[in-house]
C-alpha cells in the first residue's frame, strides 16, 4: 500500500480485488483516500477519494458493478459521522449517500436480501 493505515475498512469487489478505504495513518491523521489491491499481482493503485475523511467506517459492496457504500466513520474533528459515499471504483468518482439516523462509527454494515443493508452497533455521539 502507498501509506500505512489502520482502522480502515476493506471490501472484496466483484473482480476479486480490495478496496481499501480511509483510515487513519501513521501520524493520526484521517484519510480520505482509497487504494485497490490486486492479490494476484501484489500491486495496489490508488482509488477513487472520499469527500470526507473518516476512519472506523464501515463498507458494503452495492449490486452496481464496482460501487461500494461507505458508512459513518470519525471524522477529523473525532466526532462520529452520519454521512455516507457511494464510491464507483470502475469510474473512479465519489458523491453522496443517504444519511443515517445517528452518527456511527466502528460499527457493522451487512448488505442483506432486497438491496437492504442494516447497520449494527459501533460508537455514536448521539
Amino acid at each position: 500500500m502507498s501509506c500505512p493505515r489502520c482502522y480502515c475498512a476493506a471490501v472484496m469487489l466483484h473482480d476479486g480485488r480490495v478496496l481499501i478505504i480511509g483510515g487513519k495513518n501513521n501520524t493520526n491523521s484521517n484519510l480520505a483516500t482509497t487504494e485497490i489491491l490486486d492479490l494476484v499481482s501484489g500491486t495496489s493503485s490508488p482509488g477513487p477519494n472520499m469527500n470526507i475523511s473518516r476512519r472506523g467506517a464501515s463498507a458494503v459492496l452495492l449490486p452496481e458493478d464496482g460501487q461500494v457504500l461507505v458508512i459513518g466513520g470519525r471524522g477529523i474533528n473525532g466526532a462520529d459521522l452520519a454521512t455516507t459515499e457511494v464510491l464507483d471504483v470502475a469510474g473512479n468518482t465519489t458523491s453522496a449517500g443517504p444519511k443515517l439516523g445517528i452518527t456511527r462509527s466502528f460499527c457493522v454494515a451487512v448488505k442483506l436480501p432486497e438491496d437492504r443493508i442494516l447497520v449494527i452497533g459501533g460508537l455514536s455521539d448521539n
